[in-house]
């Protein structure tokens, strides 16, 4: 290019709160137009990111229901407590069940053994221990349900 062209942006002063026109080399000239933060994109690109975070800060009312991204539908306090009498629950139903029919369920289902192992272990078929389990699941969700 010509040694005698001016190279001018115009820039916005955060002291003065104006649009200034400012000279500039060559090279800060054309790094400003190659990042697209030139004034007729700028307004675009911070209207794209302002509609995206005006969208967390609650809307206009600044509800706490409207942070939807932050709002936890599962874990609410009632689900929690719903949770925790569940398993209360199964632990009752499973304390009244016999020793042996316990110690099944705390084999197969709290030690991770499979039905397998715990045949080998007990010197019985699998199939019976497939059958006992079957029945302990229908007797605690018959007693859960009650």
């Amino acid at each position: 290019m010509d040694a005698n062209t001016k190279y001018t942006l115009i820039v916005f002063n955060t002291c003065t709160q104006k649009f200034e026109e400012v000279t500039v080399t060559e090279e800060v000239y054309r790094a400003y137009c190659r990042t697209g933060w030139n004034i007729k994109d700028n307004d675009q690109s911070f209207f794209d990111h302002e509609i995206q975070l005006s969208g967390m800060i609650g809307s206009q009312d600044g509800a706490y229901e409207n942070f939807r991204e932050f709002v936890d539908t599962v874990n609410t306090p009632e689900n929690i407590i719903f949770d925790q009498m569940e398993k209360e629950d199964l632990y009752q139903a499973v304390s009244a069940l016999p020793a042996t029919d316990r110690a099944l369920v705390q084999g197969l289902f709290f030690e991770g053994m499979t039905e397998r192992e715990y045949a080998e272990q007990m010197g019985v078929f699998r199939n019976a221990v497939h059958e006992k389990k079957v029945r302990l699941i229908k007797k605690l969700r018959k007693f859960l349900e009650n």
